[in-house]
């Protein structure tokens, strides 16, 4: 919203005017977006230049021709077969508007487009985007969870870089544009939908599970855990999927539970899971261990016919079953997630645990069980969250019935 669309065509000029004879290339999905976006744009920001002769149009092959001998080309991709246009090609420089319109095998395959033969070139891939769209899972755990925002992230495999800088439509630098746009913004009346344009919001979309979450009210930094704070672990197993737990702290004086630690791993035996928690315990006292009741039963290991919790149980580590009850968890986490009577939420997380904040705000709505998550999509530190809150949840009514049971016997 600050505008993006703006900053991509002033880059587009700027590199074609400063190296002669390059293509840059910028794609949008439909030919009419072109048309309504891109177009109007080179237009409010060259006219005076193209007016003078610098610059032409040429509409049957939807690109601008510098004097110089560059061009601004005006490309479309809005199937799957529409990205095998520009096989062969090579794209220096790469700009795509509206990112998340795009599925990722289609922004894979321009990326392999990016490349010159001239040493003289640069090599380089802008985008812009907003929340949401077919896109927005993919293009939210590539720019946006990889690192903080404006810095920038180089892949240890490959040494590219990238980076993701934000802009709302308080950067815009019309104030008329930005006051006009601000308004119609508030007056949307999904809230998700107000809050993923108004705010830049990349945690919510159509279809989330947790509408209610925040990342800056959810998500603390870390800090010491009081030795005396009541402190439980909550485990979803897994080798093919995930090995998924967390470690829950609560604070008995503001009544706020805290996530503060993760464990994610995957194709991991028991034991060296179980090594890993109590490598991760730290030697804290920790209360009680839930699990998933499946690992009760079957065979976990084939040649001695032991249970995964057996396995854990010659490990150390004890758990305790815990109620698998879906909905009833679904709830335990909304309300966890809800203020408290200070107007903080019940539940905070450590900005530490990196893929339960990743994953918990991206889950979305099984589409035949409509009060459920969808099972399919990455719900394993969530499931470990659900037991761990509603097991704890009945743990703490259970001694509540019991202490007020006493304090009663003594007066009766």
């Amino acid at each position: 919203m600050g505008g993006k669309t703006a900053a991509l065509v002033a880059e587009a000029v700027t590199i074609a005017q400063e190296y002669p004879g390059i293509p840059v290339d910028i794609f949008r999905r439909t030919i009419p977006e072109l048309k309504g976006t891109i177009m109007p744009e080179v237009y409010r920001q060259c006219g005076a230049y193209i007016d003078a002769g610098g610059m032409t149009y040429h509409g049957q092959d939807r690109k601008f021709v510098l004097k110089n001998g560059s061009t601004i080309n005006l490309n479309y991709c809005d199937t799957d077969n529409d990205i095998y246009r520009y096989q062969g090609r090579e794209i220096p420089v790469l700009m795509v508007d509206e990112l998340t319109q795009f599925p990722q095998p289609w922004f894979e395959y321009l990326k392999t487009r990016n490349r010159t033969s001239n040493p003289d070139w640069p090599v380089i891939i802008r985008a812009c985007t907003n929340p949401g769209g077919v896109g927005h899972g993919w293009v939210k755990t590539y720019f946006i969870d990889s690192t903080p925002a404006e810095q920038i992230y180089t892949d240890k495999e490959t040494g590219l870089s990238r980076v993701f800088i934000p802009a709302k439509v308080s950067d815009h630098p019309l104030e008329k544009f930005k006051e006009d746009y601000t308004k119609k913004l508030q007056a949307i009346s999904d809230n998700q939908l107000r809050r993923a344009l108004l705010d830049g919001d990349w945690d919510v979309f159509a279809g989330q599970v947790f509408k209610e979450w925040r990342r800056d009210k959810h998500v603390v930094e870390p800090f010491s855990i009081p030795d005396h704070w009541t402190k439980w672990f909550a485990y979803d197993h897994g080798y093919n999927s995930y090995a998924a737990g967390l470690w829950f702290a609560k604070d008995p004086v503001e009544d706020r539970t805290y996530i503060y630690r993760e464990l994610y791993l995957t194709e991991t035996t028991v034991r060296d899971i179980a090594q890993t928690i109590k490598m991760m315990d730290n030697h804290e006292s920790v209360s009680l261990r839930y699990a998933d009741p499946a690992i009760w039963k079957g065979a976990g290991n084939q040649n001695t016919g032991e249970t995964v919790a057996q396995m854990f149980t010659t490990e150390h580590i004890y758990f305790q079953p815990a109620v698998n009850d879906r909905i009833a968890g679904k709830n335990a986490w909304h309300d966890a997630l809800s203020p408290h009577k200070d107007g903080k939420p019940k539940l905070q997380i450590f900005s530490s645990c990196v893929n339960l904040i990743r994953t918990l705000p991206s889950l979305p709505y099984d589409l035949h069980r409509v009060e459920d998550v969808d099972t399919k999509a990455e719900d394993h530190l969530y499931d470990a969250g659900r037991y761990g809150l509603v097991n704890q949840r009945k743990r703490e009514a259970k001694i509540a019935n019991e202490t007020t049971g006493n304090i009663g016997s003594l007066f009766y």
